[in-house]
């Protein structure tokens, strides 16, 4: 004769999480599987938020904290992101004639201020400190 673990009814049954925090638990438990899109919704986030934010957080500590300073905004970090991760050194996409292959036009992937930060970062220089606008 084989017991059971706990006595009948001394489980609790289990529900979706109701909170961020219970999600992320239940997802490291096995009982939900992760996705950006229930995250987003529990958070009260759009989805792209989400997705910027794990863009982010691939940033290496030091590079985040220099853009953070500087004053880069979301999409411009996950933008660096994106190029960090795929070591790319390629900071304009360039649209070709689908005829000769001549550019057409050409689209930095960053702006100058990002730009200027990275290239700073690269350099090792300390960030200006941010003035605060009353």
């Amino acid at each position: 004769m084989t017991l059971d673990p706990a006595p009948r009814g001394a489980t609790r049954n289990w529900q979706p999480a109701e909170k961020i925090e219970d999600y992320l638990s239940n997802c490291r438990e096995g009982l939900e599987t992760y996705s950006d899109r229930r995250a987003a919704k529990l958070l009260g986030w759009p989805r792209v938020r989400v997705y910027r934010a794990i863009m982010m957080a691939s940033l290496p500590k030091e590079l985040f904290e220099h853009l953070v300073k500087r004053g880069v905004g979301s999409r411009s970090m996950a933008q660096i992101a994106q190029i960090v991760l795929k070591n790319s050194e390629k900071m304009h996409d360039v649209d070709r004639c689908p005829h000769c292959g001549e550019p057409t036009r050409i689209r930095a992937r960053v702006g100058d201020r990002e730009r200027a930060a990275i290239e700073a970062w690269l350099a090792g220089e300390a960030p200006p400190e941010r003035v605060m606008r009353r």
